[in-house]
């Protein structure tokens, strides 16, 4: 990867829906250029996928908390095999720590999250969780700082 790849992720990163032509236009490049290093990125798996984000407050998705799960010895590799089936679950993060795992959850309403941690404290291979609700939201950004890449 070269700085004219990380220029380019910088550009789609801002917006996935940057015209190749317009990623040529700015960084003075040919067209067929372009489309071939953004074929070899995706290739490459340096880009995963494109998609839209969405406002969840608009849609009623606003309700923030983050578990922390604690597992049985061994398990916990099938247990967050197990939480990425679950539609509300957005991260999984093994963890140091007093927990093997944290997940940030996002659901419509408190209930929903009742409900979540009944189902994922009947897991097999989890021994307890301990949940964090977010008061506000002040910060959420998907982006990776590409400087010194």
């Amino acid at each position: 990867m070269d700085d004219v790849d990380v220029k380019i992720l910088k550009i789609l990163q801002a917006d996935g829906r940057t015209a190749l032509s317009e990623i040529a236009r700015r960084l003075e490049m040919g067209n067929a250029t372009i489309h071939e290093r953004v074929d070899s990125l995706e290739a490459n798996g340096y880009i995963k996928e494109y998609r839209a984000v969405l406002e969840p407050e608009l849609l009623d998705i606003d309700q923030v908390a983050f578990v922390h799960v604690r597992t049985d010895p061994g398990r916990f590799s099938s247990v967050a095999e197990r939480l990425a089936e679950e539609p509300d679950v957005q991260e999984i993060h093994e963890v140091t720590g007093d927990f093997d795992l944290l997940l940030k959850v996002r659901v419509r309403e408190r209930s929903e999250l009742t409900e979540l941690l009944t189902t994922v404290g009947g897991y097999d291979g989890v021994r307890d969780t301990s949940t964090d609700v977010a008061l506000r939201s002040v910060k959420e950004d998907h982006s990776l700082n590409l400087e010194g890449v």
